[in-house]
């Protein structure tokens, strides 16, 4: 029973919160999680386009492997290339248009889009932002992960695959970002993804597959708030 009270009365506070931000953004003083570019980042290039594998498995291991050493430093460039090849391809294959559907229908909504994108930065969640332009072949997509908004500012701070050893801003009331050569002007909360159940288990076979045999399980997962943060339901809305 007291487990259980104890449950019920954290998840009326984290709703609280998440109510205040969504009604009220401007109270949020600052947003972020405690990631770490030189550790919790890749350490390969992202010269063969794996910006969206990089980004999200980056993610899926600073929250659900805290209790091991940062991704970086538990394991090697080898097996991080491995696992950015496959996820991307996995990606290309099943989640492209997903995020199209999403971005395309959700682009006259950024402000709702975004308010959730700040709970779970809040909450603790680094979050990934599609960046898009267009060129004379079609959409040029690049990937990145948020981990801190500073309101006063308007700025993110974000992990850009294409700089593993430097912190990047994204100011917000710009409408152009450069990564590298490319300057994007379009941006998407991708939220279809964030928690798509197909990307979270390809995640995890791949992490237990190519870790090694010294492991035996997946890993402890991070706790409901924190996972699910881009989950709870648009308390502006009716």
């Amino acid at each position: 029973m007291g487990s259980f009270l104890v449950k019920s009365v954290s998840r009326i506070v984290f709703y609280l919160i998440a109510l205040c931000i969504l009604l009220y953004p401007s109270i949020v003083t600052n947003a972020q999680a405690s990631f770490n570019i030189r550790e919790d980042g890749f350490s390969i290039s992202n010269a063969p386009g794996y910006c969206f594998a990089m980004a999200a498995f980056s993610k899926w291991y600073y929250l659900n492997k805290q209790t091991e050493a940062p991704l970086r430093k538990n394991l090697n460039k080898q097996i991080q290339t491995r696992i950015a090849k496959e996820l991307q391809e996995f990606y290309s294959r099943n989640l492209i248009q997903i995020q199209a559907d999403y971005c395309n229908k959700n682009h006259g909504s950024r402000s709702n889009s975004f308010r959730r994108f700040v709970v779970g930065l809040t909450a603790g969640e680094p979050r990934i932002v599609l960046l898009m332009n267009k060129s004379a072949n079609g959409a040029v997509l690049h990937a990145v992960l948020a981990y801190a908004w500073i309101p006063d500012k308007n700025i993110l701070k974000v992990y850009d695959p294409n700089y593993i050893h430097e912190e990047r801003y994204l100011d917000l009331d710009k409408n152009s970002y450069t990564s590298l050569d490319i300057t994007y002007h379009a941006i998407c909360f991708p939220e279809a993804l964030e928690y798509h159940p197909g990307l979270i288990s390809k995640m995890e076979h791949l992490y237990a597959y190519h870790s090694g045999p010294r492991r035996t399980a997946v890993g402890p997962v991070a706790k409901p708030e924190f996972r699910k943060a881009s989950a709870q339901p648009d308390l502006t809305e009716k």
